[in-house]
């Protein structure tokens, strides 16, 4: 019984390989074709039949890979389900393959839509899901205690700061991961990109983003009778670390969604 992390050339992003009684579940299987085969490739030579495919939320770069499992049950949370079974989803795909020049292995699915809170028997193991809601507003961790493993998606990364789609919600997201791994700690702590991380090492990430988050609520609130000057002090904020220069610029989509939440 084991998991391996893989990544993929865009954006260190991560999946994983749970393996246990020559079953195997593959979180987040990304992203271009010859990654996911990869990843295909090692089940097979541990002699591992993939029984399930997770996915932690809806963004494209992590759901991209479901096809190259298809005697998998493709298994997420509800919110994410309802997304990726859209015509949207795939619309994305095709434009985003396109943008960065990648080979996808086909489309996604949906065979099993999860109610997160509850925790479920997952090919070989029982994983327990926690809403994470903030970075999208469909976010699903999911804790396998047999691996001792976490995996949050795109939170608590090393490789970027907190991209914000609901501001309060990532707030309180981090402020239950933080509780979390303090209090019930896993061995091994797996974002959805950069390294995978000790729970020492994802708290003071938690913590630091949390700060940084905060600091955004305060820089707005601050000058909440002038939405440009709200504005710019929120931009003024310093993230707590870099990110990819294509993904830079979301800084201030950051500071916009601080803004909807003071200022609608």
């Amino acid at each position: 019984m084991h998991f391996e992390r893989f990544e993929s050339a865009l954006w260190q992003t991560s999946s994983l390989l749970l393996v246990a009684d020559e079953e195997a579940v593959v979180i987040d299987p990304g992203i271009s074709a010859d990654e996911v085969a990869r990843i295909a490739g090692r089940a097979a030579t541990l002699g591992a039949r993939v029984a399930h495919v997770l996915v932690t939320h809806a963004d494209w770069d992590h759901y991209c890979g479901i096809a190259a499992f298809p005697g998998a049950v493709a298994t997420m949370g509800a919110a994410t389900a309802q997304i990726v079974a859209s015509d949207e989803s795939r619309t994305l795909l095709s434009t985003h393959a396109a943008e960065y020049g990648l080979t996808l292995a086909g489309e996604p699915r949906v065979d099993w839509a999860l109610a997160v809170g509850t925790a479920y028997r997952i090919g070989p193991f029982v994983v327990e899901t926690m809403a994470l809601r903030g970075h999208t507003a469909d976010g699903t961790a999911y804790r396998i205690r047999d691996l001792d493993l976490l995996a949050v998606g795109d939170h608590l990364s090393a490789a970027e700061f907190p991209f914000v789609s609901l501001a309060s919600e990532y707030r309180t997201t981090l402020a239950s991961l933080i509780d979390l791994l303090e209090t019930d700690p896993p061995a091994h702590v797996v974002p959805g990109h950069g390294p995978a991380l000790t729970a020492a090492e994802a708290v003071v990430i938690a913590r630091a983003d949390l700060a940084y988050l905060r600091a955004l609520r305060d820089a707005a609130a601050d000058a909440r009778v002038d939405r440009a000057r709200a504005h710019a002090a929120a931009l003024a904020v310093a993230p707590p670390r870099r990110a990819p220069d294509d993904l830079a610029e979301l800084h201030a989509k950051n500071a916009n969604a601080q803004l909807e939440e003071l200022l609608p």
